[in-house]
C-alpha cells in the first residue's frame, strides 16, 4: 500500500475509485488530450517555421513586410550576430524554441500569485490560436511570435496539473508524467506531416491546420474543466511558511541540475532548429523512390519516440517489480548518457557518404532511435523528479523552472545553427555527442552525492507512537 507522506497536500492523489480511469484520474485524460492538440499546434508549426524564414519570409521582398522586424533583428544580431538568411532563420528559430521554454516559470508564477493554474492555462491556450493564425501572414509574424511565446508560457501550468493529482511518493507520478509525453508524442506523429504537406501547397494552410488544433485543445479543457483539481489556495506572501532547510538545499540543487540538462538536452533540441537545415542540405530526400519532405522528419521522430516512449515506461515498471526501482535522478542520467550516442550516428553517416544528398535516411533512424530512448527517459521522468523534490508551496513555480533547461538548451541550439556551414558535419555532430555525455556523468555524480534530496519518497518517514 502507498504510504502518504505527512503535512502532503489534502489535494494530492485524493480521487475516488469512481474518478479513476485505467488506474489513473479522469482528470490526467483530459490534460493528456489538452496537451496533445497544443503539441499538435507547436509541433506541427516548427515544422514549418525554419523552412518558412529562409525559403520565404526572410527573403527579399517579403522581409519588408514584417511589422517590428528591425526590433527582432536587433535583439538577433546581438544575441548570435547570424551571417546570411539561414544563418538569421536558425537564430530566430533558436530564440523562438528558448522563449517557449522560458516562459513557463512566468506563467507559474502568475498560476500560483494570480489567476490560479485553470485561468492562466486558458489564456494560453487563446494567446496561442491567435499566433497560430497570425503566423499564417508576414505582416503579423512579429506579434504572432510573441503570442505563442507567452501563451506556450502559461499553458506549461498543464505540467503542474499533473502532479497536482498524485501524492508525493505515488510512484504513478513518473507514469503520468510518461503518459503526458507520450501524449505530445502521437500528436507529433501526424501534426508536421499533415502541416508540412499544406505547407508544400501554402505556406498559410499549414499555420491555420496548427491553429485549429490549438482552438481543439482549448475545446477539450473547457469540456473537461470539471474534473480537474482544485485549485490550491494562493496564500498572502506574509502569511507563508518559510521553508524547511531540506526544502532550500533541495530548491537550489534543482535550480543547479537546470544548467547540467540543457546541455544533456543538446542533441534532442537540435532537431527542431539546425538539424532541419542539415538535413535540408545532406540526406538522400526520397523515401522508397517517394520524395520525403525535410519537415516530415519531426513526425518522423513523433513515431519513433511513440514506440520508444512505451517501451521505456513498461521497461521501467517491469523493473520495478524485480529489482528496487532505481531513483528518478538515476534515471534521467542514465537516460543523457544514452542520448549522447545519437549524434555519433550523424557524423557517421556524413562520414562515410561526404557531400551534399548523400547521407541515407537509415542514419538518420538509428539517431532518432538512440535520442528518442534516452529523451523519453531524461525528460518525463526529470520533470516528475521536478514535481516530486521540489516543496509543495513552490511546486508549480520549480515544475515550470524545469523547462529552464530547455531554454538554454535551445539558447546554445541558436547559436549552434549558424556554425553549420563554418563547421565539418562530423565535427559538428562529435561536438554534440561529447557534451552531452559529460552532462551524463555529472548528473550521475549528483545522483550518487545527493540521493536523498532529489528523492524525498526515500528519505526515512517519522516512526508512529
Amino acid at each position: 500500500m502507498t504510504e502518504i507522506i505527512p503535512n502532503a497536500p489534502p489535494s494530492d492523489g485524493h480521487f475516488p475509485t469512481s474518478s479513476q480511469m485505467f488506474g489513473h484520474p479522469k482528470a490526467l485524460w483530459v490534460i493528456v488530450l489538452t496537451e496533445a492538440w497544443v503539441a499538435f499546434s507547436l509541433y506541427g508549426m516548427q515544422s514549418l517555421l525554419v523552412l518558412y524564414m529562409k525559403d520565404s519570409l526572410l527573403q527579399p521582398g517579403h522581409v519588408e513586410n514584417i511589422w517590428g522586424f528591425g526590433t527582432l533583428h536587433s535583439a538577433i544580431a546581438w544575441l548570435y550576430s547570424p551571417v546570411g538568411i539561414p544563418a538569421l532563420a536558425g537564430a530566430i528559430m533558436g530564440l523562438f524554441l528558448a522563449l517557449i521554454y522560458a516562459t513557463p516559470l512566468l506563467g507559474g508564477f502568475i498560476a500560483d500569485r494570480m489567476l490560479g493554474r485553470t485561468r492562466t492555462i486558458l489564456l494560453g491556450a487563446v494567446l496561442m490560436t491567435a499566433g497560430h493564425v497570425m503566423m499564417a501572414f508576414e505582416s503579423s509574424f512579429v506579434l504572432a511570435f510573441v503570442c505563442l511565446v507567452f501563451g506556450t508560457g502559461c499553458a506549461g501550468s498543464l505540467r503542474a496539473q499533473v502532479g497536482a493529482l498524485y501524492a508525493l511518493n505515488d510512484r504513478k507520478r513518473s507514469d503520468a508524467y510518461q503518459f503526458y509525453t507520450l501524449g505530445v508524442q502521437v500528436a507529433v506523429i501526424v501534426s508536421p506531416a499533415l502541416c508540412a504537406s499544406l505547407g508544400q501547397i501554402a505556406w498559410h494552410w499549414g499555420f491555420l491546420t496548427a491553429g485549429i488544433g490549438m482552438a481543439l485543445g482549448l475545446a477539450c479543457y473547457l469540456a473537461g474543466r470539471h474534473l480537474l483539481p482544485e485549485e490550491p489556495p494562493r496564500v498572502e506572501r506574509s502569511k507563508r511558511l518559510p521553508l524547511t532547510t531540506r526544502e532550500r538545499k533541495a530548491v537550489i540543487l534543482l535550480l543547479c541540475l537546470i544548467v547540467v540538462l540543457a546541455v544533456g538536452a543538446l542533441p534532442n533540441e537540435e532537431i527542431f532548429d539546425g538539424y532541419l537545415l542539415w538535413g535540408q542540405q545532406h540526406y538522400r530526400l526520397s523515401l522508397f523512390g517517394y520524395p520525403f519532405p525535410v519537415g516530415d522528419l519531426l513526425s518522423f521522430d513523433g513515431l519513433i519516440s511513440s514506440v520508444t516512449a512505451i517501451g521505456v515506461l513498461t521497461f521501467w515498471q517491469f523493473y520495478a517489480k524485480k529489482r528496487a526501482d532505481l531513483s528518478e535522478i538515476t534515471k534521467v542520467a542514465i537516460g543523457i548518457g544514452i542520448s549522447a550516442f545519437a549524434p555519433l550516428c550523424l557524423a557517421a553517416g556524413s562520414w562515410i557518404s561526404p557531400g551534399a544528398h548523400q547521407v541515407s535516411l537509415l542514419w538518420g533512424v538509428a539517431f532518432h532511435t538512440v535520442n528518442d530512448i534516452g529523451f523519453a527517459m531524461s525528460y518525463s521522468i526529470g520533470m516528475a523528479l521536478f514535481s516530486r523534490a521540489a516543496p509543495v508551496s513552490l511546486n508549480t513555480i520549480m515544475v515550470a523552472c524545469f523547462s529552464l533547461h530547455l531554454f538554454l538548451s535551445n539558447l546554445m541550439v541558436g547559436k549552434l545553427a549558424t556554425l553549420i556551414s563554418h563547421m565539418s558535419s562530423v565535427s559538428f555532430w562529435v561536438m554534440h555527442s561529447v557534451v552531452a555525455g559529460c552532462a551524463a556523468i555529472v548528473l550521475g555524480i549528483f545522483a550518487w552525492k545527493f540521493r536523498d534530496l532529489l528523492a524525498p519518497e526515500k528519505a526515512p518517514q517519522p516512526q508512529e507512537a
